[in-house]
């Protein structure tokens, strides 16, 4: 198992509402990877797998939907 808390905030949107990635988990091969969310409106923490989560436009660094 790893875990990685990524330096920089990056925005994302849930099924639960926007937020930033507050740690990755990494359990393995057979096993989706898992991100903890921090959410925006109400300050919970919620896991997602990488399916269920879009990175957030940023048109800085080029990332224009």
């Amino acid at each position: 198992m790893k875990i990685f808390e990524p330096k920089n905030r990056l925005e994302v949107s849930t099924p639960k509402g926007n937020g930033i990635i507050w740690l990755v988990t990494d359990y393995g091969h057979e096993t989706d990877t898992i991100y903890t969310i921090v959410l925006n409106d109400t300050g919970e923490m919620w896991q997602f797998v990488h399916k269920d989560i879009r990175v957030s436009a940023n048109y800085t660094f080029g990332r224009k939907f």
